[in-house]
């Protein structure tokens, strides 16, 4: 089964798949936090996997760190042996959330983050039936590769991964009024306040996540331009 991601304007109220406004997480979990700079990252989405999916009953939440940026950590990190079909060693996907993170938690577990300091304008995210590729990317079904086919194979050699969701190039995530901009790289490759009134997840490339098949719930991520 297939559905496309289609962002629409709502109230947050009882939402559980949305763009950005406060996330939902467990009591006691805290927002994640950039191994580069330290400081708290920013809530870019979350969907709550429908019935008939992989990880139904899951909630998967995207963060990225927007207070700094470094040339060496634009994108995930990718495994160097080959693309199509490759094996991800066990640890990797814990290891290389350093300026990024994804969340993954029961959906009846999530709460609103209340004291969450929001940046990204609130849109909720609609399922619609089919294999089309919505406004905001698809869930399920089949990847559509901007480029050629990078599908992993397994974790840790036993663990086979399967494909969850993509979400479309240069989406924006809208920020709301008075919201500190994202830092990039400027011309001379500096760091430099961007003058966007949108955040870009991965400067903005194509992203294709993979999930876990089994055991510990985990995401391999793709990106591509």
């Amino acid at each position: 089964m297939s559905l496309s991601l289609e962002s629409k304007l709502s109230k947050q109220s009882g939402q559980l798949s949305f763009i950005g406004g406060k996330p939902r997480l467990p009591v006691g979990k805290s927002i994640p936090s950039c191994k580069l700079c330290g400081a708290s990252q920013t809530f870019f989405f979350q969907l709550a996997m429908p019935q008939g999916l992989i990880w139904e009953g899951s909630t998967l939440a995207v963060y990225q760190c927007t207070k700094c940026v470094d040339e060496n950590h634009l994108i995930p990190e990718m495994v160097v042996t080959g693309l199509s079909g490759a094996n991800i060693p066990a640890g990797f996907l814990e290891q290389y959330q350093k300026n990024f993170a994804f969340v993954v938690f029961p959906t009846n577990d999530g709460a609103v983050v209340s004291d969450y300091k929001e940046s990204i304008s609130f849109s909720e995210i609609q399922f619609i039936k089919g294999a089309a590729v919505g406004s905001f990317g698809k869930l399920g079904g089949e990847p559509n590769w901007l480029l050629e086919d990078e599908s992993p194979s397994t974790y840790g050699e036993n663990v086979q991964l399967v494909f969850l969701l993509e979400i479309v190039p240069n989406f924006p995530f809208k920020i709301i009024r008075n919201a500190s901009p994202q830092m990039e790289l400027d011309i001379m490759g500096e760091p430099s306040p961007s003058p966007l009134d949108y955040y870009q997840l991965f400067i903005g490339n194509a992203l294709y996540l993979f999930g876990t098949s089994s055991g510990n719930k985990a995401v391999y991520a793709i990106t591509q331009i």
